[in-house]
């Protein structure tokens, strides 16, 4: 609940700036795709807890699944150099996860997204022709939708993994702006388990290309 509450305040005092910013003239909206790498972090090797049943692993190795991302983002200048950008992304994401031990298997996840990020967005280098920047800042994940294939292990029907419907982590990076075209990459950092009953944090790589069509 204190999550949710936090999230409508950040979300209303940015509506607030940006209405603000139009008036002014300080505003810049665009449209956005790119490349997603996601890949989860498994903490519990030890075990898991389900139903009367305890399963352990002696080793979990995560490898890395790729999926596109589109959406939208508005730019609103506070200072000169500095702006705040609010994002809303449609990704998908996942990973996959090797189990060796008494729970020896692979273990497919998909999930799909709405990925809100807040960044802070500041001009480092101007450099006429185009210039170099750096974003940073909090990103808010509301699942949209999920494919798991623990269901198709035998024997181990009991073991289940659902995504949490809301999930945080920060995200960082740069890039160049040339014209309207904007070129960047991201990482952002799980902040908690993105899973219900796995620890398990969901780490992403994000390369996009965006478009803006009304300009600062």
């Amino acid at each position: 609940m204190k999550k949710k509450i936090l999230f409508l305040s950040i979300m209303l005092a940015a509506t607030s700036m940006m209405f603000n910013s139009m008036a002014q003239g300080n505003f810049a909206i665009g449209v956005k795709a790119g490349y997603n790498s996601s890949k989860f972090r498994t903490d519990n090797a030890g075990e898991i807890m389900a139903g009367d049943q305890q399963y352990t692993f002696s080793d979990a190795k995560d490898e890395a699944k790729g999926g596109l991302m589109l959406g939208a983002f508005a730019r609103i200048r506070l200072i000169k150099n500095l702006s705040f950008q609010p994002e809303l992304l449609y990704v998908k994401k996942g990973g996959e996860t090797n189990f060796s031990g008494e729970f020896d298997n692979t273990v497919n996840t998909e999930y799909h997204t709405w990925d809100i990020p807040l960044l802070a967005h500041l001009r480092l280098i101007d450099l006429k022709v185009l210039n170099i920047y750096g974003v940073g800042g909090p990103m808010a994940s509301f699942v949209a939708s999920e494919e798991n294939k623990w269901g198709d292990i035998n024997n181990y029907d009991s073991v289940s993994e659902n995504m949490k419907n809301a999930q945080w982590s920060f995200q960082a990076g740069g890039g160049v702006e040339f014209g309207k075209l904007n070129l960047d990459v991201r990482y952002s950092w799980g902040l908690g388990d993105s899973s219900t009953e796995l620890k398990r944090v969901n780490n992403n790589l994000t390369f996009s290309v965006a478009y803006k069509i009304f300009d600062l």
